[in-house]
């Protein structure tokens, strides 16, 4: 596993993508807005970080046994960051929380093993189902806020060859919402206050 990106939810989108941009070097990659049923709204930004924007940093290693592999990496994570409109999903958690990190998102190879593994450790996810996009083989999952991580949620995720996918991330947003419950019949789960 690695850490495939960071996700923020803010109150000022355009000044945390500004602030990214001066300070981090980041380049905005992909920006797009969500629907939710209630017709509120999330205006989201991915972001890529300097090493990948300049180049496709790729390094030989040669291993005795095996021989020569070509890697690529990167090495800083893809930033995504949402900012809602008023009473959306993402507005309420800025409002509740103060903003900041929502989630970390590990990048997985094989998302059904990682999720049966988690399971297996006690860890809980907000919905029963890995959730699919099905243009780019794109597959995401949510644990429960981790109380040992102050709250912070866990990602897992198993890539194809795009970017973010707009019905994944609204479909992932929805399963943070505070009106769901999950399958015990608790309230939605909430991010503690730090």
């Amino acid at each position: 596993m690695r850490l495939d990106h960071i996700a923020y939810r803010v109150q000022d989108r355009d000044a945390t993508v500004e602030y990214l941009e001066n300070v981090l070097k980041y380049t905005q990659a992909e920006e797009f807005e969500i629907t939710f049923s209630d017709n509120s709204k999330a205006m989201c930004v991915a972001m890529t970080p300097p090493e990948k924007s300049h180049s496709s940093q790729k390094f030989s290693v040669d291993f005795p046994a095996v021989g020569p592999t070509v890697t690529s990496y990167h090495l800083a994570p893809e930033i995504f960051i949402s900012q809602g409109s008023k009473g959306s999903i993402v507005d309420t958690w800025v409002k509740e929380t103060g903003g900041g990190i929502h989630h970390l998102a590990y990048s997985v190879q094989d998302i059904d093993a990682k999720v049966k593994e988690f399971r297996s450790l006690g860890v809980r996810f907000l919905s029963d189902e890995i959730i699919d996009c099905p243009e780019d083989n794109l597959r995401q999952i949510f644990t429960e806020p981790q109380t040992l991580l102050g709250g912070i949620i866990i990602e897992l995720i198993e890539r194809g060859d795009k970017g973010f996918c707009k019905g994944s991330v609204k479909n992932l947003m929805e399963s943070t919402s505070t009106e769901s419950k999950n399958k015990d019949g608790h309230e939605g789960m909430e991010r503690p206050r730090l």
